[in-house]
């Protein structure tokens, strides 16, 4: 009888672990455009020192955005299968490899959507789903999102990962903000179709296209559902024409393109009830040099990355 008391009082390891949980998510636009389009970026080079960073180690999710080229994506998923096993496709790229291809997909489609996620965590579940709407030059893609389910020590974590519709001089007035802004409204749609469990956790993350404190970011937090971080803090902007030496190579002129916050990891408002904290941290990170075109470089790509701190009883 003493025995059996013993253990109904003792909660199991796996119980106490859970609880009281910190994770640590990473959002990162990669660059790695297609080098069939754009041979000269050096992705497969990249690909090995992010791989190799300090930045990279350590968290319980990646989420990377821009994985087009597939031989460098590879290189990075091989590099950091130690740490990370348990990876997703990249999305629009193929149905293989997914538990179920939704929304616009399309085997037509010139380019894949470039998003995928990297876990610590076994994936019990992988689901990928492709916009609708798209103008210029994403309309040529299969832009969407990743959706996993994950076994965080017996509990189930839900992460969405994503990359929105681009501004384009190829869309006309208006429409890339009402593309990005439908798109947010079938994300909606999907997660609520999911009858996902109010206390299981869900995170959304990715390279939102979105200015943070604009009106058009009111707008996303409010058709999404989204709950932001409880602190901002680190390098004021995720896309920085002015400090980081690939964006600034592409856009020279910083007051026609001035740098922007448009990285983000939220979770959802509906399913939220254990996070007691939320910090997002923009890394400016350096790379060490290395020369493309007899042009000289110190930046991984040209978004620096985000890592969030969420504190959450599971």
């Amino acid at each position: 009888m003493t025995a059996a008391v013993a253990v109904v009082l003792v909660p199991s390891m796996t119980s106490a672990q859970s609880k009281n949980a910190t994770l640590s998510i990473l959002t990162n636009n990669v660059y790695f455009l297609s080098t069939n389009l754009y041979p000269n970026w050096g992705q497969v080079t990249r690909a090995g020192l992010i791989s190799n960073s300090d930045y990279i180690k350590n968290h319980d999710v990646l989420v990377l955005q821009e994985c087009f080229d597939l031989t460098a994506c590879d290189t990075i998923r091989s590099g950091l299968a130690s740490q990370y096993p348990y990876q997703t496709p990249t999305v629009g790229h193929s149905k293989s490899g997914w538990d179920s291809t939704s929304g616009s997909y399309s085997s037509a489609s010139v380019e894949n959507g470039g998003v995928t996620i990297l876990s610590k965590w076994p994936i019990k579940q992988k689901h990928q789903f492709v916009y609708k709407n798209g103008c210029g030059a994403d309309w040529f893609s299969n832009k969407g999102f990743a959706y996993v389910i994950l076994d965080y020590k017996g509990n189930n974590i839900h992460v969405f990962g994503t990359h929105m519709q681009s501004d384009d001089s190829m869309c006309s007035s208006g429409q890339a903000a009402k593309c990005r802004g439908l798109s947010l409204d079938q994300w909606r749609q999907f997660i609520d179709s999911r009858n996902i469990p109010a206390n299981e956790l869900v995170i959304m993350a990715g390279d939102f296209n979105i200015l943070k404190d604009s009106s058009e970011f009111s707008s996303l937090i409010s058709r999404l559902g989204a709950v932001q971080p409880i602190k901002y803090q680190g390098w004021p902007w995720t896309w920085d024409t002015v400090d980081n030496t690939i964006a600034n190579y592409n856009y020279p002129d910083t007051v026609k393109e001035p740098p922007q916050y448009i990285d983000f990891v939220f979770t959802d408002a509906k399913h939220s009830v254990g996070v007691r904290s939320s910090v997002q941290n923009s890394l400016r990170v350096k790379s060490s040099p290395y020369v493309l075109k007899g042009v000289t470089y110190n930046d991984y790509s040209d978004h620096y990355p985000v890592i969030t701190e969420i504190q959450v009883d599971l």
